[in-house]
């Protein structure tokens, strides 16, 4: 079977601590638990195909219109929904940023171009060089806060992105889904301008924010009205099941919740990175709740990764990210993503990086 290069494979070793992906460090909230609980009293039946319990919620949650929002088995399978659907020609795409982008879009045949981080800006995407390479017809994906990064681009950066995109009919697909764990999402949501954009669509899951990877359940909020009716059309009719769909509607009334997550992860965050670069790594700034740091010196520590795993921790070497790929003379990975975990976890791991360091 085939790498995907994804964080979260706990099944095929043993590992005790989980840093490889960047689930709200907080656990699914108890009203989502309940919920779940409560929902497998109607699993006997098929859940409803237009989900339309969930996406009343959605639109009142997102004061939109629930014309506009297509729900789906994470935001994954609305990424792949989408290539299908606009079937692009050209698109472009960050260098680092998620690899589904680039796999979804392969797999219609499109061509992929990419605009590079830089390092010695932190990786952070300028939005003014992408709209300015944005080419006649083109998609562009834009993960914002971006992933393996962590750094978001502010509201009228992306607006002025979309308008690129309108101007050279294109098309711009926003993944949002690490916005709620910004410390003001607000400032860098695109959600309340996207009805003024046919040609955008937001993505956002419940997989990170609520800690709810094993359901899957993500969305899409189109500008377009019609984009999303034809977006619902290339699903299948049962993607999002009943606990899922029971569990994403308590997850929209947990507001506390998220404003808990947020001062956690933050105040983890700083400490993190502090005694990172105290141990000699180069740590990237980020907003969100995992960390890019790079091993230093050539990499003289080895497959720091590897070597964790032995400890039982696993975090994601990030090999497979354009613009962060081992070189091809020394194949060391110098690259790393760690999650922000509670206290007690990162102190776990942190100690063990120190004994590799060390060692």
């Amino acid at each position: 079977m085939a790498d995907r290069h994804h964080g979260g494979d706990i099944y095929q070793r043993e590992i005790a601590w989980d840093f490889s992906v960047n689930v709200n460090p907080m656990g699914p909230p108890v009203r989502v638990q309940q919920a779940i609980r409560e929902s497998a009293d109607h699993v006997d039946c098929y859940p409803d195909p237009q989900c339309r319990g969930l996406v009343q919620a959605l639109a009142e949650y997102h004061k939109t219109e629930k014309e506009r929002i297509v729900c789906g088995n994470g935001a994954a399978d609305l990424i792949y929904r989408l290539a299908y659907l606009l079937k692009p020609g050209r698109a472009l795409l960050l260098a680092p940023t998620f690899s589904e982008y680039e796999q979804a879009l392969t797999s219609v045949g499109c061509q992929v171009r990419y605009c590079r981080l830089k390092e010695e800006n932190g990786f952070q995407a300028d939005m003014r060089e992408l709209a300015d390479r944005t080419e006649e017809g083109e998609l562009i994906f834009l993960c914002n806060p971006n992933n393996p990064t962590g750094l978001a681009a502010d509201i009228d950066q992306v607006e002025r992105l979309a308008r690129t995109c309108r101007k050279k009919k294109g098309f711009l697909i926003l993944d949002e889904c690490f916005c709620e764990f910004l410390e003001k999402p607000s400032e860098y949501s695109f959600m309340e301008r996207i009805q003024d954009y046919p040609e955008a669509v937001i993505l956002r899951a419940f997989t990170k924010s609520y800690a709810m990877a094993g359901l899957r359940l993500g969305y899409g909020v189109c500008g377009d009205r019609d984009v999303a009716e034809r977006l619902r059309l290339t699903g299948q009719p049962w993607s999002v099941s009943i606990p899922a769909q029971e569990a994403g509607r308590a997850a929209l009334l947990e507001t506390e919740y998220l404003e808990q997550s947020r001062s956690l992860i933050a105040g983890e965050r700083r400490r993190v990175s502090r005694r990172l670069a105290d141990m000699g790594f180069l740590v990237f700034p980020s907003q969100v709740n995992y960390v890019l740091f790079k091993d230093v010196e050539e990499c003289k520590h080895g497959n720091i990764g590897k070597r964790l795993q032995e400890r039982g921790f696993l975090i994601r070497d990030c090999s497979s990210f354009k613009g962060l790929e081992a070189g091809k003379e020394d194949p060391v990975f110098c690259f790393y993503r760690i999650a922000i975990r509670r206290q007690e976890e990162n102190n776990r791991l942190l100690d063990a990086i120190q004994g590799i360091v060390l060692s």
